[in-house]
């Protein structure tokens, strides 16, 4: 502490600045607290802005402090860009709070330049900020920033001015940061173009547990979505929490058994050696005892049958011994062979469980085709329903022509009617009467004709109204259809997510219960083990026993000294057998130790290809959330086509209508 603070004075001093009693108490009082987390609170004080460069060269160089507070201190550019030029190089800073300092333009640019290079900044508050003000580039750069940095985990950006470009823009840099978990963007101006980025946001990037979207104008259902969106990557950490958790454990578990077997091999191996020294030192006595024997030997030939006799008892025990001996070696063999058969076991298990998900794979691919294809007939159909609007189109604009053409011939036949009359007028007034007559039937029967035109039109008119209802009916039907076939894949493909979800679990389950039997088998093992050492200390302590009695009675045989002799020597032939197969079995349980290390080495692969077989399927079903998003789309596209459509060809139909009927006007009033 007292070198921060000579560090603090000479900075001072080359920088031509007088020491600020606040900032030295603020350091003292670091020095006298007891708690880990040291905190510079400067909040609501006023200081000269040369301070502000000091305490940026103090704190590239500090080790004490993990809060920084500066709230409403009323920084301005040039002191923020000092100052935070000192926190990049900073490696202890985890809490940084600059609320109520107007930060905008250039002390926007300076925050970007820590939150590159800072890697060790976790908290970042900048809440009543002008930081997304009229759309700068300097919070462009500070979005980048965002995506670039992996230590952030909170940012509180309330009132900052963010518009929806901002939110935009903040919510494509978030696609790529894998960090950042809490993000309040209260009282802002995201609006509804910015609720809709940050839903996809939300949609696509699993480390986001919680966005704050209060007073930002953001529609109640976007609201909504982002909310589930969390709520299901805070239930996927917590999957993944525990999965991990379970790991942590079953690897404990396994390291333990490890251990408890080296320690018993050790244990073993220090009997063994034990033993041997207990045996040199008693085949030592017995070569002492053997020497002072071979003076006592001469009175006790009598003995010779009773001496035969409990040699013969003897070598009866040493065939049982040997009997006892191949017991083990037979059980030991059984051992090794369902070891081998639970091998097997699991590797025919693991090909199982991947068929089954190669299998659930190529399901999903075939309704992912099946709703393409259908996505391609609907395709079709509307294009066949656009050529028969352009055959309605077509044949409405040939009617308007012929009514044209004969609405054009009827005023010629009249004008001709008309010249025609004026000078049969001049020439023959005497027959005035008769063309009268006769102009007056022509123009009736063309009246006539008129009429019955126009009544055909009509008919056609009404016809071609109830083509379109007919067309909008099989319209109305089609996107009932699509409704029905969209809800029919959403609940297959929530109930496959369940379905994998619990086959994932039993998984568990079953490695939990093959661990579990893995253990029983060494424990019996190791109960064997117990029992065979058991039967080596009997046969160990017979062999002392015969020995004993041998010597009391070598006391009194002379005669049978060269026969003692020979039973000794294969005696200690038995004894070196007996090491020699004692050291067998001990490789075999040193081969039963090994089989058990590649059988945990296999355990941990099934782990690993159970880990990639889950991080595929996850990418499947993020890629079929997409597929179906974009289909919905589409969809959304078409629906606006044929309204768009309708619309025009009920234009068309109105404006066909005010045609006729001012031409009807027209023809009753020259009429």
């Amino acid at each position: 502490m007292d070198q921060l603070i000579t560090l603090y004075h000479e900075c001072c001093a080359t920088y031509h600045v007088e020491p600020n009693e606040t900032v030295v108490g603020e350091i003292e009082k670091a020095s006298h607290g007891d708690h880990q987390t040291k905190t510079f609170n400067l909040s609501s004080l006023s200081i000269p802005e040369a301070q502000y460069t000091v305490l940026g060269k103090i704190f590239s160089r500090d080790f004490l402090f993990t809060s920084i507070h500066l709230n409403d201190c009323n920084l301005s550019n040039e002191a923020l860009q000092a100052f935070l030029h000192g926190l990049v190089t900073n490696t202890t800073c985890k809490t940084l709070e600059l609320k109520g300092n107007r930060i905008h333009g250039a002390g926007t640019e300076a925050l970007a330049q820590v939150l590159r290079r800072n890697q060790t900044l976790q908290n970042l508050r900048l809440e009543w900020n002008q930081i997304g003000a009229m759309d700068s580039p300097a919070f462009s750069s500070f979005c980048d920033a965002i995506s670039m940095n992996k230590s952030l985990i909170e940012l509180d950006l309330r009132n900052n001015d963010i518009s929806h470009v901002g939110g935009s823009e903040l919510a494509a840099v978030l696609k790529r940061n894998v960090t950042l978990r809490i993000l309040d963007l209260r009282w802002n101006n995201i609006g509804p173009v910015g609720g809709r980025a940050l839903l996809a946001v939300c949609q696509s990037n699993s480390t986001l547990n919680e966005i704050q979207l209060t007073g930002n104008n953001v529609p109640d259902d976007i609201m909504q979505n982002i909310n589930n969106a969390l709520a299901k990557n805070t239930e996927k950490r917590q999957v993944h929490f525990g999965h991990s958790k379970n790991m942590a454990v079953i690897a404990r578990q396994l390291q333990n058994v490890h251990t408890e077997k080296d320690r018993q091999i050790t244990s073993v191996l220090q009997r063994v050696s034990i033993q041997e020294q207990a045996m040199l030192k008693a085949n030592k006595s017995l070569a002492d005892k053997v020497k002072k024997l071979q003076d006592a030997l001469t009175d006790h030939k009598l003995a010779f049958n009773a001496v035969s006799a409990k040699n013969a008892l003897l070598e009866a025990d040493i065939t049982v011994a040997t009997q006892q001996y191949n017991d083990a070696q037979h059980d030991i063999k059984k051992l090794k062979i369902e070891k081998d058969q639970l091998l097997h076991q699991t590797q025919r298990d693991y090909q199982q469980e991947k068929d089954g998900l190669f299998n659930i794979q190529e399901k999903l691919q075939r309704d992912l085709n099946e709703s393409l294809e259908t996505q391609r007939r609907l395709s079709e159909k509307v294009h066949d329903l656009e050529r028969k609007n352009e055959t309605l189109q077509t044949t409405v604009h040939e009617l308007r022509e012929a009514i044209t053409i004969n609405d054009r011939d009827h005023h010629l036949k009249i004008a001709s009617l008309d010249d025609e009359n004026q000078r049969l007028k001049l020439k023959h007034k005497e027959d005035l009467k008769d063309h009268e007559l006769m102009s007056t039937r022509e123009s009736q029967r063309l009246k006539e004709s008129y009429e019955t035109r126009e009544q055909n039109l009509k008919e056609q008119v009404t016809k071609l109204e109830n083509f379109r209802t007919a067309l909008e009916r099989e319209v109305n039907s089609l996107k009932s259809t699509i409704s029905t076939q969209k809800l029919n894949y959403e609940e297959n493909f929530q109930q496959e997510k369940l379905r994998l979800k619990n086959e994932e679990e039993k998984k568990q389950h079953e490695l939990q219960d093959r661990i579990s039997s893995l253990i029983t088998t060494r424990e019996d093992l190791e109960s064997r083990y117990g029992q065979q050492l058991l039967c080596n200390r009997e046969f160990q302590q017979k062999i002392n026993f015969q020995l004993v009695e041998i010597e009391t009675l070598k006391r009194q045989i002379e005669s049978v000294q060269t026969s003692n002799l020979s039973k000794d020597t294969e005696i200690l032939e038995s004894r070196e057998k007996l090491k020699t197969d004692f050291e067998k079995r001990l490789r075999l349980i040193q081969k039963d130790i090994d089989i058990n290390t590649e059988l945990k080495d296999r355990i941990k692969q099934l782990e690993n290809d159970l880990k990639d077989q889950r991080f595929n399927d996850r990418n499947t079903i993020r890629e079929l959330e997409t597929r179906l998003a974009d289909i919905q789309t589409k969809l959304n596209q078409r629906e606006q086509e044929v309204s768009r459509l309708k619309h025009d060809e009920e234009r068309r139909l109105h404006f066909l209508r005010t045609a006729m009927l001012d031409y009807i006007g027209r023809g009753t009033k020259a009429n």
